[in-house]
């Protein structure tokens, strides 16, 4: 499943926007990957703008690791910016599936996590 949302705001409003609350959510960005200068820089031409935000709580991640390493696999939690059709989008895989699909002994914390973020986006789009 995946949750995506619209919003009035640019991508790089929005993008501008999630670092500035996110630290309230008590997440962080770990990287950001800008998928359009990505593909122009290995010599491929793509007009959309795109970007993919690795997001973390620390406190979370240790959870979830200590429990299951198997979950490095899906960590740290991505939430996507694009533009498509003059529209822009925000969008985040649902954690609870993710997790689920690893250990559902975990789906509480995952919940948990996933309400956080839904949050995030709420307050930014």
């Amino acid at each position: 499943m995946q949750y995506i949302e619209t919003s009035d705001k640019s991508v790089t409003e929005l993008v501008k926007t999630i670092q500035e609350k996110i630290a309230e959510y008590k997440f962080g960005i770990l990287h950001i990957h800008e998928i359009q200068n990505t593909l122009k820089s290995k010599g491929l031409e793509f007009d959309k703008e795109c970007v993919v935000l690795d997001v973390c709580n620390p406190a979370y991640a240790k959870k979830l690791l200590d429990e299951d390493m198997k979950l490095s696999v899906i960590l740290p939690c991505k939430i996507a910016i694009y533009s498509e059709d003059n529209q822009t989008y925000i969008s985040m895989n649902s954690v609870v599936q993710l997790i689920d699909d690893i250990n559902p002994d975990l789906v509480e914390t995952a919940q948990e996590i996933q309400e956080i973020l839904l949050e995030l986006i709420s307050a930014c789009k």
